[in-house]
């Protein structure tokens, strides 16, 4: 797993929040994995930045970086299967 630099970290946070407030703000009850939020429940073991519900659809989403977007292939295929095994799931991967 690739490290973000601080700069890198700092862009993936905002990114996930900006994220996460437009989900909550677009009617979806919505938990990050960003303080003063809910976290997200772990998937294969592990957490996703985001996760978003609203009626049957939920969106798991996970933000990286340039240098992370390549790296975490087990984390990306955990959550790709969790969204494959039930109608309205999506998995969706940002790369900023």
């Amino acid at each position: 797993m690739n490290k973000r630099t601080k700069a890198g970290q700092k862009k993936h946070d905002d990114s996930v929040l900006r994220s996460a407030e437009w989900y909550k703000k677009n009617g979806f009850i919505t938990k990050a994995d960003l303080p003063g939020w809910k976290k997200p429940k772990k998937i294969g073991g592990f957490i996703p930045d985001i996760i978003a519900k609203k009626g049957k659809k939920e969106i798991i989403l996970e933000v990286e970086t340039k240098n992370t977007a390549k790296s975490d292939a087990d984390q990306q295929k955990a959550f790709k299967k969790y969204s494959e095994r039930e109608e309205g799931r999506t998995f969706r991967k940002k790369i900023i």
